[in-house]
């Protein structure tokens, strides 16, 4: 319970900051950029250590690719169906089908099952929405603003992203034995992710009620399929179909849950798609998901 009350305060203390402008306006980015060097290596280094190999390992990471494949049909028949502007699709297509399964993620599974979740989360983050967004959703960026697709500044990105690279070291390390004192030392620069991501994540929301209601259709495309349909469809897949049950299907279940993804929200504007839109779909769906990803994890309790 503690675990959970802490992603709250952190979210207010991110909006309580930028209120009142206690810290520099760029100080989000500050915090991000930390993360994502130093807390999600530290973290991915020791959970994937600790990660139990005999977990069907092959759902978490299919999980976002599916959904992604999903998102680029169902929003592509929508935006048909409504004719809405093709900049409009496109946005839709990256914040709807990709998850935050990282910075809102793993402190939600970490609240929920305990740090030895996480694990499962990096294999949903890393070589699925990360990998994903490094991919095909900079190829469908380009592709709704009507700009070119470089591979070789494709596969730089990727390669370069700290996490990714801890990922691809951390499973030739398992045949090192950690001592206590490594487990210790990664896990406290790994405890720092939760309290610094939902901070920035925070001092990056926006809310306009005139821009919520110009978008108010879109929206509800958008976060309908991203947190409501989406989830449904998973279960149906890999609990219905394959009749898959598990530690590891429900934490990957419960990360189909999550809001959009903040960097697919950052694509979207830096192809020039729909900014306002994007802005929109990430500024309402992270605290929107803090009260529905926890009805998700407890309507999904009968998978353990």
């Amino acid at each position: 319970m503690s675990s959970f009350v802490l992603i709250f305060v952190c979210f207010a203390l991110g909006i309580f900051f930028r209120r009142y402008k206690i810290f520099p306006s760029n100080a989000a980015l500050a915090l991000n950029r930390f993360v994502i060097y130093v807390s999600l290596p530290a973290l991915t280094l020791s959970q994937i250590h600790r990660l139990n190999l005999g977990d069907n390992l092959l759902v978490p990471v299919s999980m976002p690719w599916l959904t992604y494949l999903l998102g680029l049909g169902f929003f592509y028949a929508v935006g048909k169906y409504t004719q809405l502007p093709k900049k409009t699709i496109g946005t839709l297509t990256l914040t709807g089908s990709l998850g935050n399964t990282s910075f809102v993620g793993f402190p939600l599974l970490e609240a929920f099952y305990g740090a030895g979740a996480v694990a499962i989360g990096i294999l949903v983050d890393q070589p699925g929405s990360f990998l994903i967004a490094g991919s095909l959703g900079v190829a469908t960026a380009a592709y709704y603003s009507g700009g070119s697709i470089h591979p070789g500044a494709l596969l730089k990105k990727v390669f370069a992203f700290p996490p990714f690279l801890s990922l691809l070291i951390a499973f030739p390390m398992r045949a090192i034995s950690f001592s206590p004192q490594t487990f210790q030392i990664l896990d406290r620069l790994g405890n720092t992710l939760v309290p610094l991501a939902l901070v920035a994540v925070g001092m990056q929301l926006h809310f306009h009620p005139e821009k919520i209601k110009n978008n108010f259709k879109a929206l509800c495309w958008g976060l309908g399929f991203k947190m409501f349909l989406m989830p449904l469809i998973c279960v149906a897949v890999y609990a219905g179909i394959f009749q898959l049950k598990g530690e590891t299907v429900l934490y990957t279940l419960v990360e189909s849950a999550m809001a959009p993804m903040i960097t697919a929200g950052i694509i979207a504007v830096e192809y020039d798609l729909d900014i306002e839109l994007a802005h929109l779909m990430v500024g309402i769906g992270i605290p929107l998901s803090l009260a529905t990803v926890p009805v998700w994890a407890w309507a999904l309790e009968f998978l353990k």
